[in-house]
């Protein structure tokens, strides 16, 4: 063999160890998803969060190449739910519904570890409206009406919310304060068990989103008193804002997905590209239509400035309400 002959086979064979080398490098995410990929609904079933991601994970066949499975790991607000993932491997096979509660509960419970810092957002895909609402059999026709019982007897109206220090909470509180009044919080680990506390006559009202209610005022059980929104929502024409009512009083709430922070940068652009895919499906967009959520497609460093403008605009009275 001559020299050149010699050296043509070095070469070829240094290059192809380096082409080795470098897939190798690359690892698991390079061949990403290749097994079926977790989403964590951090309520109870029933409720709108486990909807929503329920919902995701059927639109999201024929997308992504594996299956997604959901798991309910409710409790604290979210926090549970926030403890979980935070416990798996940043790889991307584990996921997370969340809404502004990845802001709002570690910022009202000291004892939660982990916060909107600890995880990556993927996607915003919808704004939903709180609302205020009671049973159709309430004596309660208006928010007034809630409001003067209030007003006549400090914290004798039960107020069913996701759990200490979570939007509801937040947006009861907000009432409490425009309006000069006392409520009394029952916290619960999903909107299923709120409803059906309103529902069981335990409590007189709930602080939630209006998907969560829906179907109970389709079917005539519960009656919508007002919402927190800038205007009056499109299916509900005849429910006032609580801005109108006097009482100024905006949460808007984003409902979205979020991987653990770490997870490698290819793997995260992969999960931007296919979810914002998932959300542009008919099944995701009727889903968004049917439960009155305003459809939004936020993703990355604007997802990211979505969830530091909420805690600029809340964080005061959250951080008050931590220390109380």
């Amino acid at each position: 063999m001559g020299f050149r002959t010699w050296t043509r086979h070095v070469t070829i064979a240094f290059l192809s160890l380096l082409i080795v080398s470098m897939l190798s490098a690359a690892g698991v995410s390079a061949a990403y998803p290749d097994h079926e990929i977790e989403l964590v609904a951090w309520a109870s079933p029933g409720g709108g969060s486990d909807l929503m991601v329920r919902t995701f994970a059927e639109a999201a066949k024929g997308i992504f190449p594996v299956p997604i499975y959901v798991t309910n790991r409710p409790g604290g607000a979210g926090a549970t739910g926030m403890a979980y993932l935070a416990g798996r491997p940043a790889d991307g096979y584990a996921l997370l519904g969340v809404t502004n509660n990845l802001v709002f509960t570690p910022l009202t419970q000291p004892d939660v570890r982990y916060d909107a810092s600890d995880f990556t957002p993927i996607i915003a895909f919808g704004i939903d409206a709180k609302v205020v609402a009671v049973a159709s059999s309430s004596p309660f026709q208006t928010l007034a009406d809630l409001v003067e019982a209030a007003r006549a007897k400090p914290q004798s109206v039960r107020i069913a919310t996701f759990g200490v220090g979570s939007d509801d909470h937040i947006t009861g509180i907000l009432l409490e304060r425009a309006a000069g009044v006392r409520f009394q919080y029952v916290p619960f680990s999903g909107g299923g068990q709120q409803m059906a506390s309103v529902l069981g006559g335990h409590v007189e009202a709930t602080v939630t989103e209006i998907n969560e209610v829906l179907s109970q005022i389709e079917a005539g059980n519960m009656r919508v008193l007002a919402s927190a929104t800038e205007r009056r929502l499109g299916g509900f024409p005849n429910v006032p804002t609580m801005r109108e009512l006097g009482y100024d009083v905006v949460v808007p709430k984003f409902r979205g997905i979020v991987v653990k922070k770490g997870t490698p940068a290819d793997v995260v652009d992969y999960l931007i590209q296919a979810s914002t895919q998932v959300v542009r499906t008919p099944r995701f967009q009727e889903y968004l239509k049917q439960n009155v959520i305003e459809p939004a497609e936020i993703t990355g460093e604007d997802f990211e400035k979505l969830i530091a403008d909420q805690v600029e605009t809340f964080g005061a009275i959250l951080k008050e309400l931590a220390s109380q």
